[in-house]
């Protein structure tokens, strides 16, 4: 019995039509080649030029750079005749290149023409000649690289192949729940600043009931009790001071844009800045036991999350928000925290960054201490949770006085 073996041909890539469009494939191709696509970037002229080099990117940590200089032209000429990319063409970039800062690593010349043999060891020896000199090595792509790399990287591709005008078939948008790619957050602290104070021979140097540090001095003694009334008093001292924790809360809205249903995914979140932790909402399920989240955590990280969504099919033009997570500031530290997004389904890859940029601000408590000795004269400042009057309960932390008792700068 005879099996009939069909063979599906691979989709035929072709070249961009403008040289924009072939600059950003380059971009979004080396970039995942090097692995780097959050650091490739386009080079900015100057009165000189570009040095040859249209795009850059850091690689081997940040030590070294690579550039790519962008060749895209017609395939043929308007007579007629195949157009050719030309040794004088070659040389001047490379030399060109020679000005970069700083000094390249390694020089690809992309084009989007047909292999050509005698441009192909044209830049094998002048690669060789520049690495026996101590200069960058070189790489010439025709565009049957171009075919053979772009299958390779899913993102690229599913940009890239658009029915030749560049119109994706899947895409997703992944934003915070009020639509933006960037939001900021201002945690609250306490600012305690103590000052350490020889008292002044006449007057009184009175110490703050509440606190027990030397209060301002020359004061009005009844300045020192607070405006409240005696059963509140009694209901503070009865309380404990608790901390009172900072937490920044974010959900993300997912959007299917494309033309495509996107099945069976999943989207990894990766954290970058200076944090405590991230963490999914998660309740007692003794007392909670409808409550879900899907957005997950992992076992052995605090810098990554992952969202499961409940359906494992998003069709064109729906969305879906996600669970609720937090990212635990550190104490008064000012940072940018970058979410790296990458979603994995069945036959499609997408990703992106969100950004929080963290901005403290202060609850300032100013302490008086009395010292004899004009050597311990001084002023200390320390960074500190807020301490709230209050007591812990089931449902969380029952606080006794209220926020407005503690302004912010």
């Amino acid at each position: 019995m005879n099996t009939l073996m069909v063979m599906i041909a691979p989709l035929n890539l072709h070249p961009p039509k403008n040289w924009q469009d072939f600059e950003t494939l380059c971009l979004r191709l080396w970039g995942e080649i090097w692995k780097i696509p959050h650091e490739i970037e386009f080079n900015s002229d100057n009165s000189q030029g570009q040095e040859g080099v249209d795009i850059y990117g850091p690689i081997e940590g940040g030590t070294a750079y690579n550039g790519i200089q962008c060749k895209n032209k017609k395939l043929n000429l308007i007579n007629g005749a195949p157009n050719r990319i030309s040794i004088g063409d070659i040389q001047s970039e490379i030399d060109k290149a020679k000005g970069f800062v700083p000094a390249l690593n390694k020089l690809i010349i992309a084009t989007s023409l047909p292999k050509d043999r005698a441009i192909e060891e044209f830049v094998r020896l002048q690669s060789l000649e520049n690495t026996n000199n101590g200069l960058f090595t070189i790489q010439i792509c025709f565009w049957e690289f171009f075919e053979r790399k772009i299958p390779e990287f899913e993102s690229v591709y599913n940009w890239y192949v658009k029915n030749e005008d560049f119109h994706r078939v899947k895409q997703l948008r992944v934003t915070f729940d009020d639509g933006e790619v960037e939001s900021i957050y201002h945690p609250k602290f306490q600012k305690t600043i103590d000052k350490y104070l020889i008292p002044p021979p006449q007057g009184t140097f009175k110490i703050n009931p509440l606190t027990g540090s030397y209060a301002d001095m020359f004061i009005d003694e009844e300045m020192l009790l607070p405006s409240r009334d005696i059963a509140f008093h009694s209901l503070l001292n009865a309380s404990r001071k608790i901390d009172w924790s900072q937490n920044c809360w974010l959900q993300l809205l997912i959007s299917n844009i494309g033309q495509a249903v996107v099945e069976d995914f999943k989207i990894e979140l990766s954290f970058e800045g200076e944090f405590e932790e991230v963490e999914p909402e998660w309740r007692n399920s003794m007392f909670n036991p409808n409550f879900s989240n899907d957005v997950k955590g992992y076992s052995d990280s605090k810098r990554d999350l992952y969202i499961k969504p409940r359906t494992n099919i998003l069709v064109q033009g729906d969305s879906f928000v996600s669970g609720s997570f937090r990212i635990k500031p550190k104490i008064a530290v000012e940072t940018t925290v970058k979410i790296d997004w990458k979603l994995l389904s069945r036959d499609f890859t997408d990703s992106g960054v969100l950004q929080v940029k963290i901005v403290p601000r202060y609850y300032v408590v100013t302490n008086r201490h009395k010292v004899a000795d004009l050597a311990d004269v001084k002023e200390t400042i320390s960074y500190s949770l807020i301490k709230r009057r209050g007591m812990y309960n089931i449902g969380g932390t029952m606080f006794h006085d209220n926020e407005s008792d503690y302004p912010v700068e």
